[in-house]
C-alpha cells in the first residue's frame, strides 16, 4: 500500500462489551467501541482489495479473544494489532433496562488501552486522509494539534478531514465553552442529540427538530472548522440526522430503516450500539468519493448505521464470487435505494412547493 492511499484512520477504541438485560443471561466478548464500529462503517464502502486504504492501529490486552482478531483480519484492512501482555484488553459494561435496547448504562471495566499519538509516526498514518476521534474536548485539542505537527515535520502540508464525536461524558454545561474552542479546530463536529442537549443543559426533547437546528445552528456561528467552513452533524437515532454546514447547506436525512415502514424494516432494528459511529465511518468515505458532498457523505452515513443496527455486534460479511455483502445484502445496492427515497421525497417537497 502506498502511503498516498490511505484514505482513513480512527482513533476510537476497540472494546469488548458484557451486555446484559433483566432476567436473562448476559452475553460477553461483544465486539463493540467507537473506533471498531467508525472502521465498520468505512470498511462497507470499500470492498477488498480497496478495504487495505483503511489503516487500523489496535490496542489489545492479553486477554483478546482469537476468535476476535480473525474476524478483524477478515476485513482485510490494514490492521495492526498491538498485543499489551500484561494488560487486559478495553472492557465494558453495557446494561439495559429492559429488552428493548432503550435505557441503557455503560461503564469501563478495566483500564483504557488508547492508540496514542506517538503512533502517527508510522508513514501510513500520517497521511491519512481522514481522521476520526472520540474524545473530550481537552483530549481533542492536545491530539488534532499534534496530528498537523507531526504531518508539518514530514512535508504533509494538505489539510485532512477531522471528524470529531465529544466523549459522552464530557458532554456537560460546564464543558460547552470548550467544546465550542474546539469545534474550530476540527472539520465535522458530530454530537449526538442528547449529547447536544447535556452539552446546552437544554430539556431537549427526542423529536424536538426545531431545537435541534436552533442548538446546531448556535454551534456553527460560533465557529466550526479554519476559518469557519466546517459542518455540524446531529446524529439523533430514529430522527436520522441533521446536517448544517457554514455555506447554508441545512438539511434532515432520515435514518435508513425507517419504523412504521413495514414488518420487515421493524423487524431489521436490533441494537442501535455503534451505529452513530459507523454513520460517521461511513460518512468519511462518501465525503471523500463523492468530492466533498456532504448531504451525499451523510447518505452513506446513514446505510452504513443501518448495517450497525442489525444485530448485537457487528454484521456479518459473506462473499458470493467476486461481490461481498453484509447481512446478506449489498452495500451499494443499498445506498442506491437509499439515494432513490432521497430523490423522490425531494421531487415530491418541490412539486408541493410549486402546487
Amino acid at each position: 500500500m502506498n502511503n498516498k492511499d490511505v484514505s482513513f484512520v480512527s482513533f476510537g477504541l476497540v472494546v469488548l462489551d458484557e451486555i446484559r438485560f433483566p432476567n436473562q443471561k448476559p452475553l460477553t466478548n461483544v465486539l463493540g467501541g467507537s473506533g471498531a464500529y467508525a472502521t465498520l462503517g468505512a470498511r462497507l464502502f470499500l470492498p477488498s482489495p480497496q478495504s487495505r486504504s483503511l489503516a487500523w492501529p489496535i490496542h489489545v490486552g492479553n486477554d483478546f479473544p482469537d476468535p476476535i482478531a480473525e474476524l478483524l483480519h477478515s476485513w482485510d484492512t490494514n490492521l495492526v494489532i498491538t498485543k499489551e501482555p500484561d494488560q487486559p484488553s478495553t472492557r465494558g459494561l453495557l446494561k439495559y433496562q429492559d429488552t428493548t435496547f432503550g435505557p441503557k448504562k455503560f461503564k469501563y471495566t478495566t483500564p483504557i488501552l488508547a492508540i496514542q499519538d506517538s503512533e502517527l509516526l508510522g508513514p501510513a498514518l500520517l497521511t491519512s486522509k481522514v481522521y476520526h476521534y472520540l474524545a473530550s474536548p481537552q483530549d481533542m485539542r492536545t491530539r488534532v494539534r499534534n496530528m498537523l505537527a507531526l504531518r508539518d515535520q514530514v512535508g504533509i502540508k494538505h489539510r485532512p478531514l477531522i471528524i470529531w464525536e465529544p466523549a459522552p461524558l464530557s458532554c456537560k454545561s460546564e464543558n460547552l465553552e470548550d467544546c465550542l474552542a474546539v469545534a474550530a479546530l476540527v472539520d465535522v463536529f458530530s454530537p449526538n442529540h442528547l449529547e447536544l442537549a447535556a452539552l446546552f443543559e437544554d430539556s431537549l426533547a427526542t423529536s424536538d427538530r426545531s431545537e435541534i437546528e436552533r442548538l446546531a445552528s448556535k454551534i456553527l456561528a460560533n465557529g466550526v472548522g479554519p476559518e469557519g467552513r466546517g459542518t455540524v452533524i446531529i446524529r439523533a437515532g430514529e430522527n436520522g440526522c441533521f446536517v448544517r454546514s457554514s455555506d447554508l447547506i441545512s438539511r434532515w436525512l432520515p435514518p435508513f430503516h425507517i419504523a412504521g415502514t413495514g414488518v420487515e424494516q421493524a423487524t431489521k432494528v436490533v441494537d442501535p450500539t455503534g451505529a452513530g459511529n459507523a454513520f460517521l465511518g461511513g460518512y468519511s468515505i462518501g465525503y471523500l468519493q463523492t468530492g466533498g458532498d456532504i448531504i451525499q457523505a451523510a447518505c452513506y452515513g446513514a446505510v452504513a448505521a443501518s448495517f450497525a443496527l442489525e444485530q448485537v455486534g457487528m454484521p456479518k460479511k459473506m462473499n458470493e464470487g467476486d461481490e461481498e455483502s453484509w447481512n446478506g445484502a449489498s452495500v451499494l445496492g443499498r445506498l442506491q435505494e437509499y439515494r432513490a427515497r432521497q430523490e423522490s421525497a425531494g421531487t415530491q417537497g418541490e412539486q408541493l412547493k410549486i402546487n
